[in-house]
């Protein structure tokens, strides 16, 4: 370990090859986002591109950059990419139309199984995904069905943070190394709310619609049709000045928002989980 327990990339590179290299062969859950993006480069490197396939769930719950990262980066991979596409009607099922504290729990299982199905059929028994060790630290679900379905997570074995994962992603693949974080669009809604089409939708081009226009860490939270905008905390300091209040309202109208409010804590991940309860403690539904 270097000075200061920051390990280089070298050595992030060696402890993600132990973690991988008895896998033999891997399927990876690619959602175009940084974590899967350095596993899935990291593994082709490892073990060699035909050795790794790159999965990917086209759902309504994917943001659309999203979706086209995960093509593009399977290409920057040099892996074989396969899609699977989930119907617009899985929002019909209990878990989206109820909402309850454990979505993620029920969404992870169904894209999963999708997934799982897809890496089986091609050959790949091994599924990845990119969970690293700051991810357990949180309120997640999603992460108990995984475990249940014996999805592996090399990332967080190898001891990987949130911020190594980045290390390690400006030597492999360094297009992605500062993109902002992502999450599935059903994050944004309150629990107990039905996740529809039309929310995500607004949603997903709210959110759009500001990075390209140079806020990159931001989230827009729908409280039935009011937005609640998350903007990263060093945008806050500098100030609200007319020219930043003008490109919220306009974006937030093009995208179908009525009414915004302004978060003032700003952007914080897992600001509408229902408990602040590291993973492994949530209560049993």
């Amino acid at each position: 370990m270097s000075a200061g327990n920051q390990r280089q990339p070298d050595e992030l590179l060696s402890a993600l090859a132990e973690a991988i290299k008895p896998l033999g062969k891997i399927a990876v859950a690619s959602s175009g986002g940084v974590d899967s993006t350095v596993l899935l480069v990291a593994a082709a490197h490892i073990l060699g591109p035909d050795q790794v396939l790159a999965v990917t769930a086209l759902a309504p719950m994917v943001p659309l950059d999203d979706q086209a990262d995960a093509s593009r980066l399977s290409d920057l991979a040099g892996v074989r990419h396969l899609v699977a596409r989930l119907p617009e009607s899985i929002l019909d099922l209990p878990p989206f139309a109820e909402n309850p504290p454990d979505r993620c729990y029920h969404c992870k299982k169904i894209i999963f199984d999708a997934l799982l199905a897809l890496a089986r059929g091609a050959g790949f028994k091994v599924l990845c995904d990119g969970t690293n060790r700051d991810d357990l630290k949180d309120y997640r679900p999603g992460l108990r069905a995984l475990q249940e379905m014996k999805v592996v997570s090399p990332l967080a074995e190898a001891g990987f943070t949130k911020a190594e994962v980045r290390t390690l992603a400006a030597l492999l693949c360094p297009d992605v190394a500062a993109k902002p974080a992502m999450a599935c669009l059903a994050t944004r809604i309150p629990t107990h709310t039905p996740v529809t089409l039309a929310a995500m939708a607004r949603i997903d081009k709210a959110e759009s619609l500001l990075r390209q226009k140079g806020l990159d860490q931001v989230r827009v939270r729908d409280h039935a049709g009011l937005a609640r905008v998350e903007l990263d905390p060093a945008v806050l300091e500098r100030g609200l000045a007319p020219e930043l209040i003008a490109l919220l309202r306009d974006s937030l109208n093009e995208a179908g928002f009525d009414f915004a409010t302004l978060d003032l804590q700003g952007y914080r991940s897992g600001s509408m989980n229902p408990a602040a309860k590291p993973t492994g403690q949530e209560e049993t539904p």
